[in-house]
């Protein structure tokens, strides 16, 4: 029996650890945290720390899931097969309101500065973001289309 419960453990540990969320950035010059998330009826909030690792003050624009002159926007991708882009998928930085499209800010040199990702009408079957693809554009760090994005993979919200 205690074999087996061993067993047991260990394959739960090695799930845990298969399922963490990751992280990758599109510049050296930037980092980001996922600090939490939560579910508001439909929709998923994703907060997350953003810092400037550069040696300059630069402003740091934030892109929605809106798609202007054919350039892509943030998108999402839950574990169920569903897509979220165009006005399902909005962005915030600091305190600044919700949008679909850009919400920017100045970031100083090494302090990390909230911002957020919400996800309206996530389906009821999904447990996770298999992928949130969060565009930004920031021309201080060479960042000047939004084909650049952090990519959050496995954000588990139930």
């Amino acid at each position: 029996m205690k074999r087996l419960t061993a067993i047991f453990i260990t394959l739960l540990l090695a799930a845990a650890a298969f399922a963490q969320t990751t992280v990758t950035t599109p510049s050296k010059d930037l980092k980001l945290q996922l600090r939490d998330v939560q579910t508001l009826g439909s929709d998923v909030e994703i907060t997350v720390l953003v810092t400037n690792l550069s040696q300059n003050e630069v402003l740091l624009n934030l892109v929605g899931g809106i798609y202007q002159t054919g350039m892509g926007g943030s998108v999402a991708y839950d574990n169920d097969g569903n897509v979220y882009e165009l006005g399902r998928v909005q962005v915030s930085v600091a305190n600044k309101n919700l949008t679909d499209q850009y919400s920017a800010t100045v970031f100083p040199p090494s302090v990390p500065v909230k911002c957020h990702i919400l996800i309206k009408g996530v389906a009821k079957e999904a447990t996770a973001m298999a992928k949130v693809k969060l565009c930004v554009l920031c021309p201080q760090l060479n960042i000047q289309n939004t084909g650049i994005c952090f990519e959050l993979n496995n954000v588990s919200f139930r």
